[in-house]
């Protein structure tokens, strides 16, 4: 209602201002003397108030059509945050079925849990939590003060999957927490007994394929602390894989769907638009 009401009052004022530009120039043509525009002007006299007016006029349509812009903007961003709360729901319920099959899979109970991968100024690549779009079935208290782990680090799975772009099972040695620096291990449980990784993969906007210019989005980690009673069994290990490997492409369509979102609203903002 408020973009009709705006775009009505920018037309009025649009058709307005040219009204009076005409009335005014018709007069002026009219009385316009040898003695030179300048003398015919202020001969005018308060006829000159039409001119001024339809500059009012000229100036409320431009005001009203930057307003309307924003307006426009406004709602756009309104749709837009819905629809990512929409797609982030969806993604919490989807990892929860998915974070079950993988425990069913290997039959042992499991927590999974996303890592956004974010680049600091001096280039460098970590891994930071989600603290949204986690599954936490097992306590883990090491994980309550975690900030954010390279991933070059060593002996990092989700880092190595990451810089990998593929999915990666292993299981950790009982002293895996001795392995890290003293910066890394608080962060990590030490009962933690295997990781499965996975990335979740940029996409090209054109075609959805996997984006090779561009790094991944972070990487999806499902984890326990009991060795899975399959473990040695390839089968369940690649069924494993697989649910998270298809949880990171589904994620995958939906961030990339996220971002051409993004993209139309930043082309849409004020200060932006495309000229006529």
């Amino acid at each position: 209602m408020r973009s009709a009401v705006l775009n009505s009052g920018r037309l009025a004022s649009a058709v307005l201002s040219a009204i009076l530009f005409g009335t005014w120039v018709n007069i002026y043509s009219d009385r316009l003397s040898t003695d030179g525009y300048l003398t015919t002007l202020r001969q005018l006299g308060t006829t000159n108030l039409v001119l001024v007016a339809g500059l009012g006029s000229l100036v409320g349509s431009e005001y009203l059509a930057r307003r309307w812009r924003n307006v426009e903007h406004e709602q756009f961003e309104h749709r837009y945050g819905l629809l990512r709360r929409r797609q982030e729901r969806l993604l919490e319920t989807t990892l929860k079925v998915v974070c079950e099959l993988v425990s069913k899979t290997l039959q042992v109970p499991c927590n999974a849990r996303y890592f956004i991968a974010r680049r600091n100024g001096d280039g460098r690549t970590f891994l930071e939590q989600d603290r949204h779009l986690a599954v936490l079935n097992l306590r883990m208290p090491r994980e309550f003060g975690f900030t954010k782990i390279a991933v070059d680090t060593p002996h990092i799975v989700s880092g190595r999957a990451y810089l990998e772009r593929t999915p990666l099972y292993e299981e950790l040695p009982a002293d895996h927490h001795k392995l890290y620096d003293s910066a890394v291990a608080k962060m990590i449980e030490p009962r933690q007994r295997w990781v499965l990784a996975c990335p979740v993969l940029a996409l090209e906007p054109e075609d959805d394929r996997h984006d090779e210019a561009n790094p991944p989005h972070g990487v999806i980690v499902f984890y326990g602390t009991t060795v899975p009673p399959a473990a040695h069994d390839g089968e369940h290990i690649e069924a494993a894989l697989e649910y998270a490997q298809l949880f990171a492409d589904q994620m995958s369509h939906m961030l990339n769907m996220l971002n051409l979102s993004q993209g139309a609203a930043a082309k849409r903002e004020p200060g932006h638009e495309p000229v006529a």
